[in-house]
């Protein structure tokens, strides 16, 4: 049966057929979501867990083209996968084959043997040859009615994953908000991961976009806790309010006892220079 010829397709001819539909990515400086690793898994059907290992094999055989870019409507970078100009022969090749091929397809409750290159034609939405092949692998046969809402369900499955997203980065923000992960939280984000079916791509770039804010985030503290040291040792002395200030400030801004010595050193030399008094310290007035 000609339908056959679809299902035995190889994950990674799979996924050369999927990326076919994606043209001159190379000369794009943001790159759409249609080609990161969560998208592709679900456009060909082929497992996140093999995923990676398929894409690894095909970047090494010369045939894809990996790249860290700015995403669509995704504000951290991620990993985004297009073909090579040989991806491209080969994904042509395979293209023209199966636009030949003949399947059986369930029309209004009766078979059509039609090509694929002819489904696509007699629906009202664009059904990709990926599409095509995915349904017959995960179906087994070809039915318009669902072909037809191709769309509306991968709209469903992508959103819910995004919920799940969103979700394992509360997490992460959580677990990095003091600064560092323990081996307990560490454990339990890569339970959570699992679960929600997060790709450690996927990980790796939230928990980069975390860390930055954070940087940021320090950096911005240890500003305005050095404006207010500026303010509170202008007369070279520090009052018992002000040191209680300036301990709630230290600890709501996450900064460190070093931190704190080195800033005081740094506002005593800026004002009175090198011996221009003592080094005050919190500790000192607690």
């Amino acid at each position: 049966m000609a339908i056959e010829e679809l299902t035995s397709l190889t994950s990674k001819d799979r996924i050369l057929l999927y990326l076919s539909d994606f043209s001159h990515m190379e000369e794009r400086y943001e790159l759409p979501q249609e080609l990161t690793q969560e998208y592709i898994a679900y456009s060909t059907g082929v497992q996140r867990k093999h995923l990676s290992q398929y894409l690894d094999d095909l970047i090494k055989e010369g045939l894809l083209t990996e790249r860290k870019a700015h995403i669509h409507s995704m504000k951290q970078r991620m990993n985004g996968y297009y073909l090579s100009s040989s991806g491209y022969s080969k994904a042509a090749t395979l293209r023209n084959h199966l636009g030949q091929v003949v399947v059986p397809v369930r029309v209004n409750g009766r078979n059509k043997e039609m090509k694929v290159s002819e489904v696509d034609e007699t629906t009202s939405i664009h059904i990709t040859y990926c599409d095509i092949v995915r349904e017959a692998i995960q179906i087994g046969s070809l039915d318009m009615g669902n072909l037809s809402g191709v769309e509306a369900r991968k709209r469903d499955a992508l959103e819910k994953s995004e919920q799940s997203t969103e979700t394992y980065k509360r997490a992460l923000q959580t677990v990095w908000r003091d600064g560092r992960v323990t081996a307990s939280e560490r454990f339990l984000l890569e339970e959570l991961r699992k679960h929600l079916k997060i790709t450690e791509d996927q990980h790796l770039a939230l928990e980069e976009e975390i860390l930055k804010r954070i940087a940021q985030d320090h950096m911005e503290f240890i500003r305005i806790y050095r404006s207010v040291l500026e303010v509170a040792l202008a007369d070279g002395v520090l009052s018992g309010p002000e040191v209680e200030i300036l301990e709630n400030l230290r600890r709501v801004f996450r900064i460190s006892r070093q931190e704190h010595e080195e800033l005081m050193n740094e506002v005593q030399t800026a004002i009175c220079g090198p011996s221009g008094f003592d080094n005050l310290n919190l500790a000192d007035h607690a």
